[in-house]
């Protein structure tokens, strides 16, 4: 199986923010890649004064690494998407951006259905 790097938007909402990209994770799998979430595996993690330089060098290790970077976001106006877009750049040719409107009816049935995800991994590792 594939790797995919899934970025987020940070708001400042720590809750939410956790929520969100623990959605969007769900999301890759039931595409049928592994995802890696920087935010959930390592924001907060180290708190020092050097925390920011850690995360963002860990960030930059793990985009390497990944098969593919799937940035989603929420923006309504076509202004901010832009932004979310060019930010996709940054990654190169691995990224894609995810308008994460597009995909919500997507989202509650990735949370809704584990069984079958299961069993769609289990078939995965036949091949």
């Amino acid at each position: 199986m594939k790797l995919a790097m899934v970025v987020t938007k940070i708001t400042g909402n720590e809750k939410n923010d956790r929520m969100r990209a623990a959605e969007y994770c769900r999301y890759v799998t039931h595409k049928g890649m592994i995802p890696v979430s920087p935010y959930l595996a390592f924001h907060k993690v180290f708190t020092d004064e050097l925390g920011g330089a850690v995360e963002r060098l860990l960030t930059s290790r793990l985009a390497e690494q990944a098969d593919e970077i799937w940035v989603f976001g929420n923006e309504k106006d076509e202004k901010r998407k832009k932004q979310m877009e060019e930010a996709c750049r940054e990654y190169g040719d691995k990224a894609r951006y995810i308008d994460a409107a597009g995909i919500g009816e997507e989202l509650l049935i990735c949370a809704m259905y584990t069984e079958e995800l299961i069993e769609r991994l289990e078939e995965m590792e036949d091949f």
